[in-house]
């Protein structure tokens, strides 16, 4: 294999692993950006790639992407009438629904999966095109963009986060907005865990999602909550994980230490690069 074909390889294989990462921290821009601490990730994303197999093995692609959006939204609802309705603290209320998702998600795979045909599943990663999920992720952060800087509805939506009560004081409805905010946050999230199980993949295997919900988060951090940095972070994340990837036979260091390249890089950027959180982030709102 010559210079040019490795780097088109780890090219490829960079934007393959950037792309749940990228569409989960949109999900979570959204959602910090309105003011809801969204540490649930996660598991919205184990929700999602669970749901997108189970039901577009039964129903076809089509149905199974929709029944993953589907889950994401209520997940997402679930968050939100813990944190904002029943004021429960936020990371609480995510740490809750990653628990649940990992252990409902295991419990249903040996369920449902343990007959599953193979090649049935074979079938479904070869129906659902990488294509489709790569296109949205890197044109969504620039239209996302647009949403929260050039129209009133993403004003308001930056207002609530910085302040829900001087929101609220204008004659706008901070629940309803950090509503909309978190229902289409978790929606976003489970996108990403269908991509992993119904494309990347094409079967759903016990905690797949290994920790790219919390590397997306941190990836909106890194970001400082804006689109496109949230999307750059995430580029440099896919990299260096599709690096570790490709070395992996090739060099003489243990595969374990090489696979923990992405996540000790998620310490170090959030470290080295500071920025400061929506002001009224993880409050409860009120109208």
């Amino acid at each position: 294999m010559n210079g040019d074909t490795g780097f088109a390889i780890l090219a490829a294989m960079s934007v393959r692993q950037a792309c749940p990462l990228i569409i989960a921290a949109l999900g979570g821009v959204m959602s910090e950006r309105a003011g809801v601490v969204n540490i649930a990730l996660e598991g919205i994303m184990l929700s999602g790639a669970f749901v997108g197999v189970w039901a577009g093995q039964a129903w076809g692609p089509a149905v199974g992407i929709m029944a993953a959006l589907m889950i994401g939204a209520a997940t997402g609802g679930a968050h939100l009438a813990f944190t904002q309705v029943l004021r429960m603290n936020h990371v609480v209320s995510g740490v809750a629904i990653n628990l649940l998702a990992l252990h409902a998600s295991t419990f249903l795979l040996r369920a449902f999966f343990n007959q599953a045909d193979p090649p049935r599943q074979a079938k479904l990663a070869e129906t659902v095109s990488m294509g489709w999920f790569i296109a949205f992720a890197f044109m969504a952060p620039f239209a996302l963009h647009l949403l929260l800087y050039h129209t009133a509805f993403g004003l308001r939506l930056r207002a609530v986060g910085e302040s829900a009560a001087r929101t609220r004081l204008a004659g706008v409805s901070a629940v309803g907005l950090r509503a909309s905010a978190v229902v289409v946050s978790g929606m976003l999230a489970a996108c990403a865990g269908a991509y992993l199980s119904m494309a990347l993949v094409g079967r759903f295997t016990d905690d797949m999602v290994s920790g790219r919900g919390f590397i997306a988060l941190a990836a909106v951090i890194c970001g400082r909550w804006t689109p496109v940095g949230a999307m750059l972070t995430c580029c440099v994340f896919g990299f260096f994980d599709a690096l570790q990837l490709q070395l992996q036979g090739t060099v003489a260091i243990p595969s374990e230490f090489l696979r923990v390249i992405p996540y000790v890089l998620t310490i170090v950027v959030a470290l080295v690069i500071r920025s400061s959180p929506p002001a009224d982030l993880g409050s409860a709102a009120q109208d």
